[in-house]
């Protein structure tokens, strides 16, 4: 007989070969039938094997001279201990085992048993199916793993050889209803207690350290991360040198684990840890640049005027000019920044809102298909994806719910509910999905899935590719109607799908003639809601069926809204809202000043009259809170500019609480309105020409007030104010009409809101019919205009055409209508408003 020293590379070879190793071998009078090798280490070799009952169970097989020393029992004494921890194999015995190779070649061997795990080991995973390694994987095996060295310290033991290759990833039996991926930490014959000496340059938790590097570069190498996970990864780089760091290195596996949920919360979160504020009143103009859903509820004013239609229970369609607020109402009507407030604030709430960006989540997804023929090609791709974006909202949604105390009390969403969440939709979506993790909730894991399937579906549409299983057009509507079912909660908020910037500009004709098929779905458990600029959304899908107006959808258009506030007598509704808004902001950046004590109110009586008496404009008149508030035509980014120029005028800081002077806030008004008259230029297409427009009847509105017949009301008559043209078909009559350059043209304003269109409906103006266009209010103060109305230019279909083709012929040929005298008169005058007529002009007194 001959005895091992060492696993020399001949004896390995020989363990490793079938026809050189017995059937069988016994252990303490235990019989295992040999199967096939699977792994080897520096010492050992490693079987799987089955007992007489037909169990399968590993066998060790170790040398016999790295026991001469010690006893194995020891070892299988420490390995017990850990028999009742299920991150543990179980070790089954160990007895010296004898085996003859042949040619006299026989060697004695300790040989180990230990239950037989069935998975894949991490080393494996790592290199051969990294797809499935993922944050939550990462933040699944960190729990797992800090359970075994958690166990491992109690038991005062370490296990020595915590490589990659014994760490198994094992799925739980198909029958269980919730199966979920473990760990188990095998070949523990290696034991030994803590503080004993060892040759290894590394502890269990320098090998547990290692491990994350490892996944770590796993998840970095991969082509496809969310935002989300590369803030988790950021966070894990710190965490895992902190677990190394030469002075109070991160041990404790309970802090370990805290601190990495902790970091995935922070990263799937957008609220930050730091206090809501904003370094000045003026940052954010845009909602979408406001990562804080604190912040945007700190800063949002409720007073907004067409709020209460906007958030009604009906679908809707927004539209305004670009800075009117579309953005900030739906950000502010989805559920997802609510969540930080108690069940008491959120049980009034109407609607749950689920917020689809398609400037940021779907313009660079789908906005090169441009053409019926590649919409065609891609139609069940662009289907597919939009429900992928649409249903990762609603589990965002939902995992922050569940991350809530009330999460089972108020909300209803259990353990059973995730999982029937995660299930529906993976089956409706056609997803396979990879067991959970245990100790990760499925929604998390569910969210990775989905945004793994909107990278890979898209990179199949940049190839030319078609989704082998797409989900269906009704996937959304039976998504809701699941939740519905399983959470009570949103029978009472109404499921609302808010789809913002559903313009053409971001989403092409084709593209949306698709999505249409989604959004016109009629289901009782959920509605959409659109925003775009006007003109923007394409109301009909491809079998040309197109929404019913007055039953399905309203428009909500606001920069009418907002003007209407002064026909209907609102008119202090609108000034409400732009204090709100300049106080919201001021309290957000910590100012000590007040909108009242910084801009103060406007004059008493009429800004056309103090207009008229001020001959040579020496005095300022575009000041003080009224006014300001009126400069806006539901253009809200505007008068945040007009309140920014003004600040920045009279160097208002923090500290300030003194009125700003009447003579700055006015210059940077008119500063303002002549910067925004001059960048109509720089529009495409029709800049030119639209500027041209702008400045013909501007200056037809100053003329108009200062030399044109005062109105009769009463007894008394005022100075005219016509910023709007009023065009009426005449019944029965011939007019002319808009060629196709012409109607872009009038569209291209409308959309702009250059004028806004004060007529009702959605649809288009076709061979103009009748027409109700108000001029944008922030441009009159460049022409020294009032920026009320009480009169109007009108006149036939024939002059607006002339109008659009001839701008200040048009003007030319109507101020004849307002001059004193009854005749027609040619405008002369700059441009904008510069100089001042004489005061000879003036009429002193009403006719």
């Amino acid at each position: 007989m001959s005895e091992c020293i060492e696993l020399t590379a001949e004896i390995a070879a020989a363990l490793k070969d079938r026809s050189r190793m017995p059937t069988s071998v016994t252990v303490k009078g235990n019989s295992y039938t040999l199967d096939c090798p699977v792994g080897e280490g520096f010492k050992a070799v490693v079987w799987k094997a089955q007992d007489d009952l037909g169990r399968l169970r590993a066998l060790k097989f170790a040398v016999y001279a790295d026991y001469e020393d010690r006893s194995y029992l020891q070892e299988l004494s420490r390995a017990s201990t850990l028999d009742k921890y299920d991150e543990f194999a179980r070790f089954i015995d160990a007895g010296l085992v004898r085996i003859d190779f042949g040619a006299g070649s026989q060697y004695s061997f300790v040989c180990f048993v230990e239950e037989w795990i069935e998975g894949t080991s991490l080393k494996t995973l790592l290199a051969k199916d990294g797809d499935r390694v993922t944050p939550t994987f990462m933040l699944g095996y960190i729990r797992a793993m800090c359970n075994a060295l958690s166990e491992l310290y109690f038991e005062k033991l370490r296990h020595d050889d915590l490589h990659t290759g014994n760490v198994m990833i094992v799925e739980a039996p198909p029958a269980q209803i919730s199966p979920e991926l473990r760990i188990k930490i095998v070949d523990n014959g290696s034991m030994k207690p803590i503080g004993v000496g060892t040759k290894k340059e590394t502890d269990d938790h320098g090998s547990f350290v290692s491990h994350l590097v490892e996944i770590s570069n796993t998840i970095s190498a991969r082509r496809s991360m969310s935002i989300r996970d590369r803030r988790f990864l950021s966070a894990s780089e710190r965490l895992i040198q902190s677990m190394v760091d030469v002075g109070q290195p991160l041990r404790d596996p309970r802090e370990i684990v805290d601190l990495f949920s902790l970091a995935y919360t922070r990263a799937s979160s957008q609220t930050v840890e730091s206090k809501p504020e904003l370094l000045s009143p003026f940052e954010f103009i845009s909602a979408e640049h406001i990562a804080d859903d604190r912040l945007l509820l700190q800063i949002f004013a409720k007073t907004c005027p067409w709020l209460e239609k906007v958030a009604g229970p009906d679908p809707c369609l927004v539209s305004g000019p670009r800075g009117c607020g579309k953005s900030t109402i739906f950000r502010w009507l989805s559920l997802k920044p609510h969540l930080h407030k108690p069940a008491a604030d959120l049980s009034t709430f109407r609607l749950a809102g689920f917020y689809i960006s398609c400037s940021t989540d779907l313009q660079n997804r789908v906005g090169w298909i441009r053409t019926e023929a590649l919409a065609s090609r891609f139609t069940r791709e662009i289907v597919h994806y939009f429900n992928l974006l649409a249903t990762r909202e609603v589990v965002q949604t939902l995992a922050l719910i569940a991350e809530r105390q009330d999460r089972e009390s108020f909300w209803g969403l259990g353990k059973a509910e995730e999982q029937g969440v995660h299930t529906f939709v993976l089956q409706r979506l056609n997803l396979s999905s990879y067991p959970l993790m245990q100790g990760i909730s499925p929604l998390a894991q569910l969210l990775e899935i989905i945004e793994q399937e909107m990278f890979h579906t898209h990179s199949l549409m940049m190839e030319g590719l078609n989704v082998e299983h797409p989900s269906r057009e009704t996937m959304l509507g039976d998504l809701s109607s699941r939740i519905v079912q399983l959470l009570p909660r949103f029978k009472e908020m109404r499921i609302t799908f808010l789809v913002d910037d559903f313009s053409l500009h971001r989403i092409p004709e084709p593209v949306q003639k698709i999505l249409n098929r989604i959004i016109w779905e009629r289901r009782s458990t959920h509605i959409f809601k659109l925003s775009s600029e006007k003109f923007g959304a394409v109301l009909t899908n491809p079998y040309d069926a197109s929404a019913d107006i007055s039953r399905e959808m309203i428009e909500v258009d606001c920069g009418q809204e907002f003007i209407a506030l002064d026909e209907s007598g609102s008119r202090a509704r609108a000034r409400d809202f732009a204090v709100d808004l300049l106080n919201h902001r001021l309290r957000s950046a910590n100012y000590s000043g007040t909108a009242i004590d910084l801009i103060g109110q406007s004059p008493p009586g009429s800004l056309a009259l103090s207009l008229l008496k001020d001959r040579k404009g020496r005095k300022a008149h575009y000041f003080g809170l009224e006014r300001l508030a009126d400069l806006c035509s539901g253009d809200v980014s505007n008068l945040l500019l007009v309140y920014r120029r003004i600040f920045e005028a009279s160097k208002v800081d923090k500290n300030t609480t003194s009125i700003i002077p009447p003579a700055t806030q006015d210059s940077s008004v008119r500063a303002v309105s002549r910067e925004l008259l001059e960048s109509i230029k720089t529009y495409v297409p029709f800049g030119t020409e639209m500027h041209s427009l702008v400045s013909a009847f501007g200056n037809l509105v100053r003329n108009v007030l200062e030399k044109g017949r005062w109105i009769k009301k009463g007894k008394q008559s005022v100075p005219p104010q016509c910023p709007r043209i009023e065009i009426d078909q005449i019944p029965g009559a011939t007019a002319d009409q808009l060629n196709t350059a012409q109607q872009q043209q009038a569209d291209e304003v409308l959309r702009r809101a250059i004028f806004i269109n004060m007529g009702p409906g959605l649809s288009r103006h076709k061979n103009v019919l009748t027409i109700r266009w108000h001029l944008r209010r922030i441009y009159l103060p460049a022409f020294g205009a009032a920026l009320s109305k009480n009169t109007a230019v009108k006149s036939n279909p024939d002059w607006f055409k002339f109008f659009l083709t001839d701008p200040k012929g048009a003007c030319d040929m109507t101020w004849g209508s307002w001059a004193k005298t009854g005749k027609q008169v040619t405008i002369e005058g700059p441009t904008l408003f510069q100089k001042r007529p004489s005061a000879s002009q003036l009429p002193r007194k009403s006719r």
